[in-house]
């Protein structure tokens, strides 16, 4: 469990300080959460905060009852711009550091970083070469191998989808859930995208002016649109088109992400004898 009690934190700017975090307190228990908010609302600093890489000028954070340390191998911090950690001469060395630093060489360390590349879903002919001649994807998929490359039990990602495709973002949210899922990994990824928070988040923390505006799962916090409104978030592209359908007065069911929106629509269309051309496609 990550549990924050009341933490400040401000920049130190040319003009004064600049608040941040004002007082957040909060307990995070789920199994994946989504910070959400505008820029300036301070969910990065708050994960680096939860990470260790940031100290709070005052207030106090524990993760599963201890204080984070960023020298840790239980925290894996995955920075918004993958190059911001790519620095060695090939993908297996930028693999290799944490765990080198852990003392592993040999066969033991081939394993690791053969390891926690196929877990990253990164070919093996990709460790040979310059992490800097990669694709943007493939770089994000590099520099994750090399956080997993520590065997981390939280996983924090900031803004980890942003600049990727469809497909390479659903990767990297099916990579994420994994991981989770197979080797009880905690998650908690920074986001602006409302779409994301929904579809893959079972938890969701709003920030605004550097405190708690909202949390809760998605389900709660989509149905409270005012509170998004107020902190200038949207809600789902899938929830605008169902609030648009019921203003001609057609309901559907649960249409909080995209698998249960085609399935909602695909039972209203056959409601009306309409075949839904890839709906089930979609679905799944």
């Amino acid at each position: 469990m990550i549990s924050l009690t009341d933490i400040y934190f401000s920049y130190v700017t040319p003009e004064g300080k600049a608040p941040a975090l004002n007082g957040i307190t909060v307990s995070l228990t789920k199994n994946i959460t989504a910070v959400v908010g505008r820029t300036g609302s301070g969910k990065s600093t708050l994960a680096e905060i939860i990470g260790g890489i940031t100290k709070p000028d005052s207030g106090t954070v524990t993760i599963d009852g201890a204080p984070p340390d960023p020298h840790s191998h239980n925290i894996g911090f995955l920075f918004q711009y993958p190059e911001h950690q790519l620095f060695a001469d090939t993908v297996y060395d930028d693999i290799a550091y944490a765990p080198r630093l852990a003392g592993l060489d040999g066969d033991a360390l081939n394993r690791r970083v053969n390891e926690a590349a196929e877990r990253a879903c990164l070919a093996p002919e990709f460790l040979q070469l310059s992490p800097f001649l990669l694709s943007g994807g493939q770089k994000r998929l590099a520099a994750l191998a090399g956080v997993l490359a520590s065997e981390p039990s939280l996983l924090l990602l900031d803004e980890p989808a942003a600049g990727l495709d469809p497909a390479a973002k659903k990767l990297l949210f099916s990579i994420v859930r994994s991981l989770v899922k197979e080797k009880n990994v905690k998650a908690l990824f920074v986001t602006h995208s409302m779409d994301d928070a929904a579809r893959y988040a079972e938890d969701i923390l709003v920030l605004g002016s550097g405190t708690v505006k909202a949390h809760g799962a998605p389900e709660e916090i989509f149905a409270e649109p005012k509170v998004l409104d107020e902190c200038g978030l949207d809600i789902p592209e899938t929830l605008k088109l169902k609030r648009e359908l019921l203003r001609f007065g057609i309901e559907t069911g649960d249409m909080l992400t995209e698998q249960s929106a085609f399935l909602s629509l695909d039972t209203l269309f056959k409601e009306h004898g309409i075949k839904a051309k890839g709906a089930s496609e979609h679905a799944s």
